[in-house]
């Protein structure tokens, strides 16, 4: 008797088609690792001289730093293209985008 669709592949019983992942595989992506990616963190040893919570909130404000420069720097190119609007409006998109960095990266840590 032939197949009813001869363009799909079979369907072998007890096994698990190969787009459809194992329960046991990781899921998503790796996990970020922060400011610390590897290798920097023997440079970061060597260079900064705080250790545990000292060194997470001065990378906590180095993240906030980071948020409030892409946020002024938002208004800026705002304020060029669209006056006192633009400037709100980059404002608006910078602060957004760089908090939507920080937190999916995991600059920013409790």
């Amino acid at each position: 008797m032939a197949r009813k669709r001869s363009s799909r592949p079979r369907r072998r019983p007890g096994h698990r088609p190969p787009h459809k992942p194992r329960a046991t595989a990781p899921r998503g992506r790796p996990e970020p690792h922060g400011f610390t990616a590897p290798g920097m963190r023997q440079l970061f040893d060597l260079v900064l001289p705080m250790r545990g919570e000292e060194r997470k909130q001065f990378y906590n404000q180095a993240s906030t730093g980071l948020v409030v420069g892409l946020g002024l720097g938002g208004a800026i190119v705002g304020y060029s293209w669209g006056g006192v609007f633009g400037a709100v409006i980059g404002l608006a998109v910078g602060v957004t985008a760089a908090g939507t960095l920080v937190e999916k990266q995991r600059f920013y840590r409790r």
